[in-house]
């Protein structure tokens, strides 16, 4: 016997390569790659970037320096210092013109979390924010306790978020390369996320689907159970009824010949010829075997009519 070399197992064992996807989405998220998308500085300001411009020049900056948008108004979410602001705006007007240049939507709300475009049906939210650097502690009295106070200052590096803020992609100043050096990277990445919530929509709806098929399957099958084990208790029934008829047939059987030994007179128009027939009918009643005789307990449904 001929055992197949340990290159033929390495390669029985190897890993087909996935195949490339072809649905539309991301034919466009390709060709949206191939394009280089550079910062214009002296470039038209977009209308959502002129609105946040004002409103983050006035607010006051909170104990660490970094300013944020009014939490009750509309404005793209930008967390950075006084110093890095300018900088920020610059990098999400080039971020907006980019995805409207894809034919995408953007879209700010109040709030948190409220600036996103629409990307593929689909909303994708992003923000820049300003890194901070611990500069110190301090222990602060409150009442009857004391909490330690971390204190913060920023550093003029930026991070551009996308998606879940906590565990979304995240692109910001490096050694090598600046955030403006990204900005295809970051749009890219945008176009990625909406496609991701897309897939997993599509996803989400195939199980559901699923699902929808197995609950039919489910209640299928229990409707089959349920109508077998209906069979099987009728048939039971219908066994242990011909088995009391039979037991009663031939009780009445040997009651004959008792009455009879007896003296007793059983033609059909005697007490108990008439109370014999009676008994063969409750019998017969009760015999699956044997048409039903008319008793006046089949009129029972009618005392619910009173």
């Amino acid at each position: 016997m001929k055992f197949p070399s340990t290159e033929q197992r390495s390669s029985s064992r190897a890993i087909a390569p996935k195949e490339t996807p072809t649905d539309p989405e991301f034919l466009r998220v390709v060709a949206a790659e191939s394009r280089h998308i550079a910062i214009v500085p002296d470039g038209p300001r977009h209308k959502l970037v002129k609105t946040a411009e004002k409103p983050m020049k006035l607010v006051k900056p909170d104990n660490n320096r970094v300013l944020h948008p009014p939490y009750n108004d509309p404005c793209l979410e930008i967390h950075v210092s006084k110093a890095a602001l300018e900088r920020a705006l610059t990098f999400l007007n080039a971020v907006i013109l980019g995805l409207e240049a894809e034919g995408f939507s953007i879209a700010v709300q109040p709030g948190k979390h409220g600036t996103g475009a629409q990307i593929f049906g689909y909303r994708v939210q992003f923000a820049i924010v300003e890194k901070l650097h611990e500069t110190g502690r301090r222990e602060a009295k409150e009442y009857s306790w004391t909490r330690t106070v971390i204190e913060y200052q920023p550093t003029g590096a930026l991070e551009f978020r996308i998606g879940n803020y906590a565990c979304g992609r995240k692109f910001r100043d490096g050694k090598k390369a600046q955030l403006e050096d990204q900005l295809s990277a970051c749009i890219d990445a945008l176009l990625r996320e909406g496609r991701n919530s897309l897939l997993s929509a599509k996803q989400e709806e195939q199980r559901r689907l699923e699902r929808q098929v197995k609950e039919r399957e489910r209640a299928e099958l229990a409707r089959q159970i349920a109508e077998e084990e209906k069979k099987v208790k009728d048939l039971e029934g219908w066994v242990l009824n011909w088995a009391r008829a039979k037991q009663m047939h031939e009780f009445i059987a040997v009651l004959e010949k008792v009455w009879t030994q007896q003296g007793h007179d059983i033609p059909p128009e005697a007490k108990k010829g008439q109370r014999i027939i009676w008994m063969k009918q409750q019998a017969d009643r009760l015999d699956p075997m044997r048409p039903s005789p008319p008793s006046v307990i089949d009129r029972n449904h009618e005392l619910s009519q009173y």
